[in-house]
């Protein structure tokens, strides 16, 4: 039985040249011009040709898959993106599939993949809001501030993730709590000027955590103070600027990288099964930012760094604090809220009853009180005088640990 050779319409082409050839009916130089190719091809395929016979004509890959093949890689793809990220886009979930197979893809070919399977389907995109305003040149000349209420867990409750981004690398930190308050702001802060130092200005909106339109208290007018909130009285003491923005589109900034947030890290949160908020604080601090910056940073226009660095014996645990002031009672108590503060005779300063001494609240829960800047030795009672404990109870945050 006479074996079959299949040959693509090219190679046909081709023998019926070679065969001119070889029986002399044209010449080498003839033929390469009637198959537009040079002299020099038309030997190498006409050796091949007396080798092989017309099977040498065809193309080595005929009937095998190709060397650039991605048939496989693109059904691994789809049966994870089906599996595991069922809704992301394009560009974060070929970023997860290498990351978890080490196979490379280009999010549009990742994206044409899916359009194909109808998984995905365009959306129509709203006109970009353009701010006239250009970015700050130095890192640290102005840092955004705000926080976003969100079902972050997916599990129909809300939660507010308070972030903080510099104007102009766009470099990011934040922490989840329950809500937008003074404590979460305050330890965003502490964890920014953990990281990069203590900014030149805090760019936020006029939330009470923020800003207060309240009277000065008798002892502000007398001390000539201005009010205050705990958080604005820490940015003061740090020498930090507070701008206050008059509408949310001033803050463009952080609401487009709060929509960013709202889409990459729900999406993440969730593959991780994370579901606290204690996890997804250890996530933000142990990853999630240093991966976010590392995608998101800009250059900024100046190599100038506006941080001002901690100096040598500053405790940052002290200066972001809750802090008051309080007068001592003719019984060496210092009342603070509910909570009632017994002030034994101080070997390192003289105290007396009705002098004024600062309570500092710390981050982690403890309690110092301070004259002069000199840390008194107390001891908590209740508020019939017994005495509750040597040292308070402390709550912490890993943050702070």
């Amino acid at each position: 039985m006479k074996e079959v050779i299949r040959m693509t319409k090219k190679a046909m082409e081709r023998a019926k040249v070679m065969e001119m050839i070889r029986t002399k009916k044209i010449t080498q130089r003839k033929g390469a011009e009637k198959l537009g190719l040079s002299v020099r091809q038309v030997q190498r395929i006409y050796k091949k040709y007396l080798e092989k016979g017309d099977e040498g004509l065809n193309h080595g890959l005929l009937g095998r898959r190709g060397n650039n093949n991605k048939d496989e890689i693109r059904e691994l793809a789809l049966e994870l993106y089906r599996k595991n990220y069922q809704g992301w886009g394009a560009v974060l979930a070929a970023e997860e599939i290498a990351r978890e197979t080490g196979a490379k893809i280009c999010p549009q070919t990742l994206y044409r993949w899916l359009r194909e399977e109808g998984l995905w389907e365009r959306r129509k995109k709203t006109p970009k809001h353009r701010l006239r305003r250009p970015r700050k040149a130095s890192f640290g000349e102005m840092i955004q501030m705000e926080g976003s209420i969100h079902d972050w867990f997916g599990d129909g409750n809300k939660y507010c993730l308070t972030s903080m981004v510099d104007d102009a690398t766009g470099k990011t930190f934040g922490l989840f709590a329950t809500g937008e308050t003074t404590e979460l702001s305050l330890q965003c802060l502490y964890g920014w000027i953990s990281r990069y130092g203590i900014p030149e200005s805090i760019y936020t909106d006029r939330r009470s955590v923020y800003y207060t339109k309240r009277q000065k208290t008798i002892e502000e007018e007398l001390e000539g103070e201005e009010a205050l909130t705990e958080f604005g009285s820490v940015c003061k003491e740090l020498g930090i600027e507070l701008i206050f923005a008059n509408s949310p589109q001033a803050k463009g900034r952080i609401e487009r990288s709060n929509g960013v947030h709202q889409d990459r890290l729900i999406k993440l949160l969730k593959h991780k099964g994370i579901k606290t908020i204690e996890e997804a604080n250890r996530y933000l601090v142990e990853e999630y930012w240093d991966r976010h910056n590392a995608k998101y940073n800009k250059e900024p226009l100046s190599e100038e760094d506006h941080h001002v660095p901690l100096l040598e014996g500053q405790n940052l645990k002290d200066m972001v604090c809750f802090s008051v002031k309080r007068k001592i009672s003719r019984d060496y108590v210092v009342k603070h809220k509910t909570r009632y503060f017994q002030l034994p005779r101080q070997k390192s300063i003289a105290l007396k009853p009705g002098d004024r001494v600062t309570i500092k609240t710390w981050l982690d829960g403890s309690v110092h009180i301070y004259k002069e800047n000199v840390e008194l030795e107390y001891y908590e009672i209740s508020s019939t005088g017994h005495k509750i404990s040597s040292t308070l109870s402390q709550k912490t945050t890993f943050l702070l640990r």
